[in-house]
């Protein structure tokens, strides 16, 4: 895909600033290379092949799949300083245990996420073939609280379609995720490619096919750099293995391919040419990885030294300090291990094993013992002393000790780290009592896997969910296009939703009445019956609704009336989300409510409308569909463009950017409220079902990997069961990747002494949805004041209220049902007052009450006007 690339490149190269509002993290390092493992291939075959891509800091090994490739990778990195991820490997077990022996992290399908669910989501990557826009930035919303690295096979996709994909990705990605792309070059003229990605913070992947020389490799790392220098040679810092600054020196592609051809460490003199460091001096380098600085305009040589040191001046090792602390140290121990004289106290430590490990307890015990910060660091030199003795008897630097601390970073199953009971009787006074953990404890701590079920809190502990709905990013997009199509109405309307992906370009963005009943009558008949069905029991609450409040009141006054009408607005706008899953019901709660009300113009917006959807709004009665999403679906509604008339009224439920339009138009227009993540809290007793409450609270945290399922319980066992019965329905939950996130990170349970404290828990917290499943759930009713929905009894299941049982799906969250109701017809209607005075002699009080009170607030032509009228 030669010429698409370069035209990717060149498109990229022209406008990089779409990349300036990514919420991305910037790859480690700008390329990387794939090797794939090859069956019966050596550990140190398998070392040898991977050399030069390691110098880039990090490879990713595929094809991990067979038993016998994982044992060569985990060997691997448990026997070498090489990082690595994986891909390919689908087993959960297996992608634990690589990660847990330091495989830097494991790229899966996106079918395979939902068994790994639980781990790290920093040391989980997927790799996602190149869809419609809406469906991969869904995908990645949907994945990002279980994996964090995301790499993109553009495959075939044309170029335009690529270039708007990355745009939308970098107006619409949640915060800190990594992106990858995979490159498809064959020789040094077509890496240019590379800098556009990484301008893009998008790591280029080279296959192994792909850097089959080095200065292929070169020239791709190559073309990510920049320089302000004139004769364009790149600053390069030389630090040892411990990153310990040993002198400045510059680059050339030339002096970089050489570098990573030899593995030396070679250098560009500015007057001499390429610069072979050691080659005369006998102080030669072995080149362990380059890292390039955020800028890309600073390299780094991470490198092992040999001989005296770098500096020309032989007896120093850097060119700008001796060495000190630990480097000093181990750098004596290593002389005095060939040349320490007979007797001396250093000699007797490095040939007697007894001496050495009594001095190690002792010093251990001693360090234990300090009280005083300047005893621990007396004790702590001691210990360190002796360690780095017994690690240079062993050839051990401490750069070794440091890679280990490193491994050990990665792992994600730790042992408890409790005393050997053996140490413990030795080293403990008779007359002290220490707790040994019993060998069943210890091992379960040892394999204990990531939590499955609710967080256990207090009462005390209830976190409230007030939360701000609207993202600060978000609301500044959503700001640009606002102001985009206030002023330019349908141009910059089509422009934003051709941009973002929701239409093609000469494609129609709007549907009318007729084009909906054709997709109406499309549908199976089940499906239209259901659609009517639904519709009928929402208009029917809805009518009851409308039915509570009186349209016309009147009030006599000295001298006339005074009443009030109530009216509903012209026009409203229905905004439904689209993505991975169609929403008919969000269209039948939004339009069928706002028809009853009395709204005489009715309009849905979807993005990606599937034939259900539209097949909805026809039902619901709307006047036409734009199919188009986020914020510029909002613009449109609220300023008119095109087909699409200006709304008094914008109602519905929709991601970060509806929400953060919404807030800024709201005033000029009415909405329904300022939605945020799903909740649901059930409120149970022991004689609730476990099985039905598990289902609830996943049913809610399928949403969103930031829905919150609340269980409040008056019986420990209901609460533990319910755990139980959470992981047992997870496991063959096709949504699992999403709710177990949700379930994971942001839900929990709390146990309450009786239903009265539930009730005052449950009223704090304000839940979107409460369910009461109890002995008595009528009676509990009446001590709940605040919630968005309430559904009595476990047969009122709250996924009935979502499918149109009558009441409306669309409510406060966060903790905003304190404040506000749910979407109703009341959102739709406006009361308005009127005054009429026939006679002004009767009238004559309420007159001069205006003269006078107008006066005592200092408006004389209020008084004026008022006074002009007494007789």
């Amino acid at each position: 895909h030669q010429p698409q690339l370069r035209t990717l490149t060149e498109k990229l190269l022209q406008d990089p600033s779409i990349w300036r509002k990514m919420g991305v993290e910037e790859p480690v390092q700008p390329v990387t290379v794939v090797y794939a493992v090859v069956a019966g291939e050596s550990v140190d075959a398998l070392r040898s092949r991977v050399a030069t891509g390691v110098l880039l800091g990090e490879v990713i090994l595929c094809n991990v799949e067979t038993p016998e490739a994982i044992a060569t990778v985990k060997e691997l990195v448990e026997k070498t300083s090489i990082r690595c991820s994986v891909e390919g490997c689908t087993d959960p077990d297996a992608v634990t245990e690589l990660l847990n022996s330091g495989v830097v992290k494991a790229v899966l399908s996106r079918e395979a996420l939902a068994q790994v669910a639980g781990l790290p989501s920093e040391r989980i990557g997927v790799r996602l073939a190149m869809t419609n826009t809406e469906d991969l930035i869904e995908q990645i919303k949907s994945l990002v609280g279980i994996a964090k690295h995301f790499t993109i096979d553009f495959g075939r996709t044309a170029i335009s379609d690529v270039t708007g994909v990355l745009a939308n990705l970098g107006t619409s990605l949640p915060d800190n995720v990594a992106l990858a792309a995979t490159g498809t070059a064959t020789d040094e003229s077509d890496l240019t490619f590379t800098k556009a990605f990484d301008k893009a913070r998008i790591q280029t992947q080279l296959s192994e096919s792909m850097v089959s020389s080095p200065a292929i490799l070169a020239s791709a790392l190559a073309s990510t750099l920049t320089s302000d220098r004139p004769d364009g040679l790149w600053t390069t810092m030389v630090v040892d293995e411990r990153r310990l600054s040993l002198g400045l020196a510059y680059s050339s592609n030339e002096s970089l391919t050489a570098a990573m051809d030899k593995r030396r460490g070679i250098y560009q003199s500015r007057k001499r040419g390429l610069w072979v460091k050691g080659e005369t001096s006998g102080t030669p380098q072995d080149l362990l990885a380059i890292e390039v600085d955020c800028d890309r305009d600073t390299l780094m040589f991470i490198v092992k030294q040999h001989g005296s040191g770098y500096c020309h001046r032989q007896s120093l090792y850097t060119c700008t300090s001796p060495r000190r602390g630990i480097g000093l140290l181990e750098n004596t121990l290593q002389q005095r291990l060939t040349s320490a004289p007979e007797g001396s106290y250093t000699k007797r430590l490095f040939d007697d094993a007894e001496l050495l490990k009594s001095k190690l307890v002792e010093e251990a015990i001693e360090l234990s013992e300090a009280d005083t910060k300047e005893e621990v660091a007396n004790e702590a030199a001691d210990v360190l002393y002796f360690s780095m003795v017994a690690c240079a008897k062993k050839g051990v630097t401490f750069s070794d000790i440091e890679n280990v601390l490193d491994q050990r970073h990665l792992k994600i199953k730790r042992r408890p780290g409790n005393a050997k009971p053996e140490f413990i009787a030795k080293h403990t006074q008779p007359n002290e009592s220490v707790a040994v953990p019993s060998q069943s404890s210890q091992g379960a701590t040892k394999e204990s896997t990531p939590r499955s079920g609710l967080r256990r809190i207090a009462v005390d502990e209830v976190p409230p969910l007030h939360r701000d709905p609207v993202d600060p990013r978000a609301r500044a997009i959503a700001d640009e296009i606002l102001t985009d199509i206030r002023s330019e109405g349908e141009p910059a309307l089509l422009r934003h939703a051709i941009r973002l992906g929701d239409i093609k370009q000469g494609e129609s963005h709007v549907l009318l009445r007729e084009d909906l009943k054709k997709y109406y009558d499309s549908l199976p008949e089940a499906e239209r019956s259901n659609l009517n069905r639904t519709a009928d029991r929402i208009k029917q609450f809805a009518e009851a609704q409308r039915s509570s409040l009186q349209s016309d009141c009147t009030v006599a006054i000295a001298g006339g009336e005074a009443g009030q009408s109530v009216a509903a607005v012209e026009i409203a706008g229905c905004y439904a989300p689209g993505g991975r899953y169609p929403l008919p019901s969000s269209v039948l709660m939004g339009a069928v409510t706002a028809r009853v009300a009395g709204v005489k113009t009715v309009w849905v917006a979807s993005p990606h409308p599937q034939p259900v959807v539209c097949a909805a709004a026809y039902v619901a009665g709307a006047n036409g569909l734009l199919k188009a999403g986020g914020a510029q679906a909002i613009g449109a509604f609220a300023y008119g463009a095109g087909q699409v008339p200006i709304c008094d009224a914008i109602v519905g439920p929709g991601n970060k950017y509806v929400t953060a339009a919404k807030s800024l138009v709201a005033g000029a227009v009415a909405i329904d409220m300022l939605a945020g993540p799903s909740e649901c809290l059930v409120i149970a007793d022991d004689a609730a079902n476990p099985k039905i409450i598990a289902a609830d609270l996943l049913a809610q945290s399928e949403h969103d990997v930031a829905a919150r399922a609340i269980l409040v319980s008056t019986s420990q066992k209901i609460i533990d069961t319910v755990d139980k019965e959470i992981e047992d329905q997870l496991s063959d939950l096709p949504t699992a990747a999403t709710a177990r996130v949700a379930i994971q990170e942001n839900s929990f349970s709390i146990l309450v002494k009786d239903l009265k404290e539930a009730a005052d828990v449950s009223n704090r917290i304000a839940p979107e949805h409460l369910e009461l499943q109890t002995r008595d759930p009528v009676e509990l009713a009446k001590l709940m004041t605040h919630y968005g929905a309430l559904f009595i009894g476990q047969h009122a299941a709250e996924v009935l209220g979502d499918y149109g049982a009558g009441p409306n799906h669309t409510l406060p969250t966060g903790g905003t049902a304190r404040s506000f109701g749910g979407l109703s017809v009341h959102t739709f209607l406006r009361p308005r007052t009127w005054l009429r005075i026939d006679d002004l002699a009767k009238a004559r009080v309420i007159v001069q009450d205006a003269v006078d009170l107008a006066l005592m607030e200092g408006l004389h032509g209020h008084s004026r006007a008022a006074s002009i009228r007494l007789v």
